[in-house]
């Protein structure tokens, strides 16, 4: 109804169904057939033959008054609506999921958001594991920016970029004062081999099952921090992405780069399925994945 109303409020406006045409960008025998369907809901004619125009008959003098107050509510309720929207916006705060060693990366990005959203407030959570922490905190994060090797059915995973993974060893390792490896090499590691990404234990074994012997150690972690303070302890080495160096204070630490192939793990925006996206998300889910497209890979 709401476009029949338009019509014949155009048409009432301009006089003639052949000028209301015009305005409306469409042919005459549709217009005609908008108002056919208003004359048939309402059981009377709307308009009646003036010489050469139109004019309303009483019921459609009534009707075009009526149909000016609904488009004014329809308009009203639009401006309404939209102010609601920023409204929450405004009062919405955004929950980030991201590992502290990946935030320092990504905080350019977080600080130019800022700048063109300053209502919207970002709040960090600290997590380690994911999307498996969206997964059991769905209710405290709204948005998680991390590795996810694995699909789950019930998450929306988004490409942001793609990193280079390093192997990370103690300054007075053996092979500290390497610069790079292969990875059949690690065949040749007689220290304990720390990896939290599945994706590089299956790049392990498809190279030589020996390869991942030393990932049978006493100690695990999924937890790049502690994985990095175990390399700090002397207790093994590491693969890790690359950036992580930079974004820690473990100065003693030595980074050797692979040769062909080199291990990289994928960084995803992720969110779940089930969740409701507000504006405050949608907001930041548009801005995010424009601004790291120089970073995809």
């Amino acid at each position: 109804m709401f476009r029949q109303l338009e019509c014949f409020i155009k048409i009432c406006e301009e006089g003639s169904f052949a000028k209301a045409s015009e305005s409306l960008m469409i042919s005459q025998p549709a217009l005609s057939q908008q108002i056919r369907y208003i004359e048939a809901e309402f059981n009377t004619p709307v308009f009646k033959r003036a010489g050469r125009g139109i004019k309303l008959t009483a019921a459609g003098q009534i009707l075009y008054e009526k149909a000016i107050s609904v488009m004014r509510l329809i308009g009203e309720s639009k401006k309404e609506t939209a102010e609601l929207s920023n409204t929450q916006i405004n009062q919405l705060p955004l929950s980030i999921g991201i590992s502290p060693l990946d935030c320092p990366n990504f905080m350019p990005f977080f600080l130019k958001f800022h700048e063109q959203h300053p209502a919207i407030t970002l709040h960090f959570e600290n997590i380690e594991n994911g999307y498996r922490d969206l997964l059991h905190n769905h209710n405290h994060i709204d948005i998680v920016i991390s590795d996810c090797p694995e699909l789950n059915k019930e998450l929306y995973a988004v490409h942001v970029c793609k990193e280079e993974q390093a192997l990370f060893v103690y300054m007075d390792h053996p092979w500290a004062d390497r610069t790079s490896i292969s990875v059949r090499e690690l065949k040749n590691l007689e220290s304990d081999l720390f990896v939290r990404d599945s994706n590089i234990v299956k790049l392990l074994q498809a190279y030589d099952f020996k390869v991942i012997q030393p990932l049978q150690s006493k100690f695990h972690s999924t937890s790049a921090a502690i994985i990095l303070s175990m390399v700090m302890q002397q207790m093994g080495v590491a693969i890790l992405p690359i950036s992580y160096l930079h974004s820690s204070s473990y100065s003693k630490l030595k980074v050797i780069q692979f040769l062909d192939p080199i291990p990289a793990r994928e960084v995803k925006l992720i969110v779940r399925k089930d969740q409701f996206i507000d504006a405050a998300i949608q907001t930041f889910m548009n801005y995010f994945l424009k601004a790291t497209k120089s970073l995809a890979v």
